[in-house]
């Protein structure tokens, strides 16, 4: 038994014109009255009268497109959702099917699924109340860095809040470098740098907030400030290697490093949490190893100069004699030196001259061994010695005592 065919609105309208024009209203005030042109007028008169009423409704309608996604493909993208990724946003997640399961579909499309299905989504609140001007990018790679620290649940709400510090490029918002770790440290982002500047060489610039370990603008109180006379270890390091440093006064003038700390807490959580990964030795190597390099094919951007402004570092050159704390002692007659609670032998090589009385710098390394260099920089053999004893507590005297010495 044949369908009776349903006809919308649009198309008894369009039938009653075209009935009109079969009656003998020409073609051009009917095409005039639907929006067509004449020779679509035409054909709809043929089909009409061949056809009847029905030749009105366009041929395709009921037909499945051609190009319509398999059946079924709906409900698996949405179960995968559910199941693996639903810490995902739209964008994110049809890249992940694209490269994990070879399902690939348009970002349009994975949000209208996810919409229609009660997915959420996942927004975040713009500040639009002070209106301020965007700063243009820098034209080379390599002109201004970002570094800062990124606090965060990164291994997942059940874990402890980790920080992750990051280096990220301004022209060309590529992210270089990150570790994850307890706190935000000097050490850490010492190391940062120092596999940054290893892989590209020395920036112009770095572009920083004021956080203690970088500058010193306190003293005394919350509200006195310091002059910055005493330059921090951080800022000598980077004055030894001629990179200049930026520092701003609210996050909102490092918002372009500050947008991209955002999207990692969206996308790289997610992922972490996808692959399993707890422990943040691990959760650093996918960091590096696939995270960024994917995060930077995706969103990276070419820079207006081609020409990098990274400088190469001479080969001879150890950066971690440079990126680290550096502190003076005074050689004691047993050679040995006093540094933070222990003491150290110091074991000078053969044929040398006697280094009691003299003036030696300490450094600490970020990976947290201690070195210790003459003055004209050549390194000192170390061995750390056991504590020192410490003496007995004299025993309290109490009231009974006292009155005994009294009796005798």
């Amino acid at each position: 038994m044949l369908q009776e065919p349903v006809f919308t609105e649009a198309d008894v309208r369009r039938l009653n014109v075209v009935r009109q024009a079969l009656a003998g209203t020409t073609a051009r005030s009917a095409a005039a009255n639907l929006g067509l042109s004449t020779r679509q007028i035409f054909r709809l008169k043929a089909k009409v009268r061949t056809s009847g009423d029905p030749g009105i409704i366009h041929g395709n309608r009921g037909r499945r497109p051609a190009n319509a996604l398999p059946a079924g493909l709906r409900e698996c993208v949405l179960n995968l959702h559910q199941e693996e990724y639903s810490l995902y946003n739209a964008c994110h997640f049809a890249e992940a099917l694209e490269e994990e399961h070879q399902i690939r579909l348009s970002r349009e499309t994975i949000r209208r699924w996810l919409r229609a299905a009660g997915v959420p989504p996942k927004r975040r609140h713009r500040d639009n109340r002070k209106h301020r001007r965007r700063r243009p990018r820098r034209t080379r790679f390599g002109e201004l860095l970002f570094l800062d620290g990124s606090p965060h649940h990164w291994l997942g709400p059940a874990r402890p809040m980790s920080t992750l510090i990051l280096a990220t490029d301004d022209a060309t918002g590529r992210p270089l470098w990150g570790i994850f770790l307890d706190q935000e440290t000097l050490n850490g982002c010492f190391e940062v740098l120092y596999h940054v500047f290893r892989r590209y060489g020395l920036p112009e610039a770095l572009y920083l907030d004021r956080a203690g370990q970088f500058t010193t603008t306190r003293h005394g109180g919350n509200h006195i400030t310091q002059r910055d006379d005493k330059p921090t270890h951080f800022e000598i390091a980077m004055q030894r290697l001629g990179v200049e440093l930026i520092f701003a006064h609210s996050p909102q003038a490092r918002g372009r490093g500050e947008r991209i700390n955002g999207s990692f807490q969206d996308r790289l959580v997610a992922e972490l949490a996808h692959h399993g990964v707890k422990d943040p030795h691990a959760a650093t190597r996918y960091l590096n190893q696939r995270f960024i390099p994917r995060y930077a094919r995706r969103f990276g951007v070419a820079p207006a100069d081609p020409v990098s402004a990274f400088r190469p570092v001479s080969e001879d050159r150890d950066l971690r004699t440079v990126l680290c704390t550096r502190e003076q002692r005074t050689v004691s007659n047993d050679n040995t030196i006093s540094y933070k609670g222990r003491e150290f032998q110091l074991l000078p090589a053969s044929r040398t001259a006697c280094i009691a009385g003299t003036k030696v710098e300490v450094q600490t390394w970020f990976d947290g061994s201690v070195r210790v260099f003459r003055p004209r920089g050549r390194e000192i053999g170390t061995r750390k010695l056991p504590p020192k004893p410490k003496p007995r507590p004299k025993p309290r005297r109490t009231g009974y005592d006292v009155f005994a010495v009294h009796q005798l």
